[in-house]
């Protein structure tokens, strides 16, 4: 698709997300390597500092994703998945542990972490499908 193109709506719905993404990735990221991780023992620590440089190295890609979301095929599903587990993260969390303070935050980010991959795939596919038949009809 030539850079002229102008993006279709399926386009820009999976650009806003994955740009969405790189934003909480990066800000979660950030904030956790600056307060560092629980005190409790070195492994938790050395984990959570682990994880919070792996959000931080996921924002770049998101972003790039976004801004080259004309080009993209099945890497956009991939990045789809982190978050859904994410999602599943949480609620293994709520299942062990009960739901926490506040609990607004968590369900807010629970919610997102399920509805974001689910809208990610559905435009994706979309725009993928309306390549396709243009790409089919210019033949």
């Amino acid at each position: 698709m030539a850079a002229g193109t102008p993006l279709t709506a399926a386009h820009t719905i999976v650009r806003v997300c994955l740009l969405l993404a790189a934003a909480i990735a990066l800000g979660d990221g950030v904030q956790q390597l600056a307060q560092g991780g629980p005190a409790d023992t070195a492994e938790a620590d050395n984990a959570h500092g682990f994880l919070a440089g792996v959000y931080v190295g996921w924002a770049p890609l998101f972003a790039w994703v976004a801004a080259t979301i004309r080009w993209q095929g099945v890497l956009v599903y991939f990045l789809a998945v982190p978050i859904f587990l994410g999602g599943i993260g949480r609620l293994v969390s709520l299942a062990r542990d009960g739901l926490p303070s506040p609990a607004g935050v968590f369900l807010a980010s629970t919610l997102l972490e399920f509805a974001l991959p689910v809208v990610i795939v559905w435009a994706h596919s979309a725009a993928l499908r309306s390549r396709s038949r243009r790409v089919a009809a210019a033949a």
